[in-house]
């Protein structure tokens, strides 16, 4: 059997066996990510070519620009990347483009800029594999204009001087679930075995484990192994930025994916979803402890600036949903509004996408200018319902799950997006069955009450970091005793006490305080729960975040 072959629990083998791993030998290496788990980088097309440029750059002294992107893929991209020509002897400066006034995509306005200061090589991060215009114009000033990218590329490719994306149809690079950080790594890595500094190309992973799950890409393959082995060292940081930032973001000792995911990955994102630019790329090259914990300080106080917008624009759609019965009912929801904030409207889709389990796509209408961002559900790539409508945008990209858009300025009237989400609509009812659009609830195991304790969880958490293509494992517990509750907490949230293994177990139903008193007087329940340890005042407990609940038929 697989958990004597392995030395883990039934349970544990049993949820290896789930996700595929059948194999003693696969499932040990899942189990045990090590960095010499990653591919050769030089197995990724054009890597040779461009490695060979830049050290050229360096030897020649050649001005190297990297280009950005706003979002902390991109961010961390540029950290990275700037970083490390840095220890090679060859200094970057980097442009940040700003994410309310330029939007997504490679500026031509920069690149002349940039050539006209003498900038011989421009390197992309997280953007550029549709830059057309931008690659064809560094061809005709006489610059080269390497691509290093993660998105989706078109029929056919931009004609830089080199690409670097796994996702290039002839790139035969094993994993193509890179976040774009982890494209730029393994650019870095590359180099650093060209120049015989690999043993330090470890300390990266830090950043690259931040832009990789913010990202959301699937946490497995590579991605596996940068987020385990970046997480063990985020407990212990040097920079001071990144030391500041945890620290300001309330996280201590162990650090744990949902830390990055919805504490660190939010306050980076604040700064240029309102209105800020280069100083979060700043944050990781200041030296002193005081400097940062400032800019920290501006961080938080932007990130709550953009929660209370979130939440404003995310009211008028609930408002508007009310009003017009059967919108949220549509296979693809369009919702636009004047003037709503840019930067969160990636953000509102997200929630819209998650709420209603719909693809979703939310427009701002500017004086100027339509921008967008959209967020997905599976079963429907977000890319290839773009390219359907492809003669309405100024510019468009993104993943299969999440894009970014700007509509012709003369296609931001209401009858034009009504055509829009009418073609979007289309396009979802030909790709998404009614079964798609309804949310499933995998449950991984069904537990007896007993069996539910810390030992438990510990035994579970040699799967983790948990993320997409690797999920947290939901369970089910059937009957199980209220000894507490239910209470409601901050007017939202449901919270119970339930018997567990011989003890009191919390357990907690996020923004669902309203089924209090369906439940009120119940002295049994069924749940359906993830795991997680709760950590206050010193002291760890077990915590039950339900995810599903019924009331079992004989009471």
């Amino acid at each position: 059997m697989l958990s004597d072959q392995l030395k883990v629990s039934p349970l544990v083998a049993h949820l290896l066996i789930q996700r595929g791993f059948k194999d003693p030998d696969e499932a040990l290496t899942f189990l045990n990510p090590s960095f010499d788990d990653l591919h050769d980088p030089y197995l990724m097309k054009d890597m040779d070519r461009i490695v060979e440029r830049v050290l050229r750059a360096r030897d020649l002294g050649e001005k190297i620009l990297i280009y950005g992107d706003y979002d902390v893929d991109g961010i961390t991209s540029t950290v990275v990347l700037k970083r490390a020509l840095k220890m090679l002897g060859a200094p970057a400066e980097y442009y940040l483009p700003r994410r309310l006034e330029e939007g997504y995509g490679i500026r031509t306005e920069v690149l002349r800029k940039a050539h006209a200061d003498g900038y011989s090589l421009v390197i992309s991060v997280d953007s550029g594999i549709r830059a057309f215009e931008a690659a064809d114009l560094a061809r005709e000033l006489g610059f080269d204009f390497i691509v290093t990218d993660h998105h989706l590329p078109a029929q056919t490719l931009p004609d830089a001087w080199a690409i670097l994306n796994p996702q290039r149809a002839d790139c035969s690079y094993p994993d193509k679930n890179l976040a774009a950080v982890g494209v730029v790594f393994k650019l870095v890595q590359a180099l650093f075995r060209n120049t015989s500094r690999e043993k330090v190309i470890q300390h990266f992973l830090k950043m690259v484990a931040i832009g990789t799950v913010a990202d959301a890409v699937p946490i497995t393959g590579e991605n596996r192994v940068i987020v385990r082995l970046g997480l063990e060292s985020l407990s212990h940081p040097r920079n001071p930025g990144l030391r500041a930032l945890l620290q300001g973001a309330g996280i201590t000792g162990e650090v744990s994916l949902s830390d990055l995911a919805f504490k660190l990955a939010p306050r980076i994102n604040a700064v240029t979803r309102m209105g800020g630019g280069r100083e979060v790329v700043d944050l990781f090259t200041v030296s002193k402890e005081s400097e940062a914990q400032t800019m920290v300080r501006e961080m938080n106080e932007k990130n709550s600036l953009r929660q209370r917008e979130e939440q404003r624009i995310l009211t008028e759609i609930e408002e508007r949903f009310r009003q017009e019965p059967g919108a949220a009912e549509k296979k693809f929801l369009v919702v636009a509004g004047q003037d709503w904030h840019r930067g969160v409207i990636g953000i509102v889709a997200a929630r819209l996408a998650e709420r209603f389990h719909r693809p979703a796509l939310v427009l701002s209408i500017g004086e100027t200018t339509c921008q967008g961002s959209g967020r997905s559900i599976p079963g429907l790539t977000l890319v290839e319902a773009l390219d359907h409508c492809r003669d309405m945008f100024v510019q468009y990209g993104g993943h299969s799950q999440a894009v970014g858009c700007t509509l012709k300025p003369e296609n931001s009237k209401d009858e034009i997006i009504a055509d829009l989400a009418g073609r979007l609509e289309t396009f979802a009812a030909e790709m998404l069955s009614p079964e798609q659009l309804v949310p499933s609830l995998p449950i991984e195991c069904v537990l007896p009450p007993e069996e539910v304790s810390c030992a438990l969880y510990d035994q579970i958490q040699q799967l983790a970091p948990f993320g997409k293509g690797n999920p947290v494992p939901v369970f089910a517990s059937e009957k199980m005793n209220i000894v507490g509750g239910p209470w409601v907490l901050k007017t939202r949230h449901l919270k119970l006490q339930v018997q567990g293994n011989g003890s009191k177990v919390d357990a907690i139903w996020w923004k669902n305080g309203d089924l209090a008193d369906t439940i009120r007087g119940a002295c049994q329940v069924d749940l359906a729960y993830t795991m997680e340890r709760d950590r206050y005042q010193g002291q760890e407990k077990l915590l039950l975040t339900i995810r599903d609940l019924n009331l079992p038929t004989s009471q």
